[in-house]
């Protein structure tokens, strides 16, 4: 009895760990490909172009006028909390593109719920964070225009979500949190980047990679990313 109690603690014990695991991997899409991000085909909106970036790393450059990437996935589908990170360099673009939403999830035939991650820009070369979430009962935006960041640099924006509370990183560092809470995007959404997904307020500049864990996480530091 005792070993067959040993054994199914084992077994539990390597599902829990299994569980665990999965749940921190990430869902992680290099911007390498036009045509597919992740394993997922993409619509391409415009002529966005596959470059090489930083450490000689593929990204996808887009123009701040018709440049876009339509990917048929919803990576936060089923999660009731969820940490989104884009690794961008923005451009000077000031003041052709001072609204950039470059990555939207939303299923546009139902509305009302979406997730979006923008910047703005200043005219002093310098970008801040947006972060936006929108629900059929409520709205919230995350946005200072005092917490600035110089253009033309690689950086990293992080939303996580849990427990109805919604933060902002920088590099690793938070910069905004609310209260809101989150009712699921269903698996039918699609994730809309360099652009918002009825393409206006278009991204100029260069996105590395998206990743998204079904976790709340803390972000690391910002030269653990790159």
């Amino acid at each position: 009895m005792k070993n067959g109690y040993n054994s199914l603690s084992v077994i539990l014990l390597t599902l829990l760990i299994v569980s665990s695991c999965t749940t921190l991997k990430p869902t992680q899409w290099k911007m390498d490909s036009l045509t597919a991000v992740g394993g997922h085909l993409t619509a391409v909106i415009g002529n966005p172009k596959s470059i090489k970036g930083k450490g000689g790393a593929q990204v996808i450059s887009f123009d701040g006028v018709d440049d876009g990437l339509l990917v048929d996935h919803n990576p936060i589908a089923g999660a009731e909390e969820f940490t989104i990170e884009v690794v961008f360099k923005p451009n000077a673009a000031w003041p052709a593109n001072v609204e950039q939403r470059f990555l939207h999830i939303e299923d546009m035939a139902l509305g009302q719920r979406r997730i979006l991650l923008e910047l703005r820009l200043n005219n002093r070369n310098q970008w801040y964070a947006d972060f936006f979430m929108r629900t059929e009962k409520a709205a919230l935006t995350l946005i200072d225009s005092t917490k600035t960041h110089p253009v033309g640099e690689w950086a990293t924006m992080t939303l996580t979500y849990k427990d109805k509370q919604l933060k902002g990183y920088v590099n690793g560092q938070r910069e905004l949190s609310g209260e809101i809470e989150y009712l699921p995007i269903p698996a039918s959404a699609k994730t809309s980047i360099g652009t918002r997904m009825d393409q206006r307020s278009w991204f100029n500049g260069e996105i590395q990679s998206v990743k998204v864990w079904k976790r709340a996480l803390q972000p690391k530091k910002y030269s653990n990313y790159l």
